[in-house]
């Protein structure tokens, strides 16, 4: 692949799909498929590792950690897992948001100056194996009689800062079908794809999403909490 990469998660959700071969049933093991068979050696950076629960560690320790692994990387895969936004606390509290507005900031480290990460979302399915809790479809007929479909992604069920980054493409290729504006390219810095998409063209998908960094500049960013 060629690019390190670093992967943010909600490690115990268990509102996912069971994956064949692997036992904990949570949004790790999708981490973990990644690890065994799409990257190579330590070309991804996790957030978490099983024998390092980083909850165990004090705040400042944990951001130490994961800045050092975000530095390290050029592209931050992010995976949406229907309870991977915790309700209960303010999303400042959260690690998915911090991560993300790192990812998204230029730093500078030893002298050195590290870009934003390209950010690419990319959705699990939930254990009834389905995207819809945030990936939606409908279908409508073009002035020609064609059937077309349209896909709606629900922004809502996300952290704010992931959100933020979807559709902010500065000069949008948009039309108005029915009423509705639908965006058409790259509108969104943070992409989004499919679980079983994502994994049948890994190299594809990743390189997207950095050429979307190269024009970084073509979208308006918001790295804030």
């Amino acid at each position: 692949m060629g690019h390190k990469g670093f992967i943010s998660y909600k490690y115990k959700d268990n509102n996912v799909s069971n994956l064949d071969n692997y036992s904990k049933g949570t949004a790790r093991d999708y981490v973990d498929y990644l690890q065994d068979n799409k990257f190579s050696g330590d070309d991804l950076n996790k957030a978490e590792n099983d024998e390092d629960d980083l909850s165990e560690f004090k705040d400042e320790t944990i951001r130490t950690k994961l800045k050092e692994k975000i530095w390290d990387s050029s592209a931050t895969i992010v995976l949406i897992s229907p309870n991977m936004v915790d309700h209960y606390k303010s999303q400042n509290e959260q690690w998915i948001p911090w991560e993300i507005s790192y990812s998204l900031r230029s730093s500078i480290k030893n002298n050195s100056r590290s870009l934003p990460n390209a950010v690419l979302a990319v959705v699990l399915p939930d254990q009834d194996n389905n995207y819809d809790y945030f990936i939606t479809y409908r279908s409508y007929q073009d002035d020609d009689g064609n059937e077309r479909s349209i896909r709606t992604i629900h922004t809502g069920s996300t952290f704010e800062i992931i959100a933020n980054n979807m559709f902010n493409q500065k000069n949008p290729v948009t039309e108005n079908i029915q009423g509705r504006i639908v965006y058409f390219g790259d509108s969104s810095y943070i992409a989004t794809v499919k679980w079983d998409d994502f994994i049948s063209d890994v190299d594809t998908y990743l390189e997207s999403a950095l050429s979307r960094r190269d024009h970084i500049s073509d979208y308006k960013i918001k790295v804030n909490m």
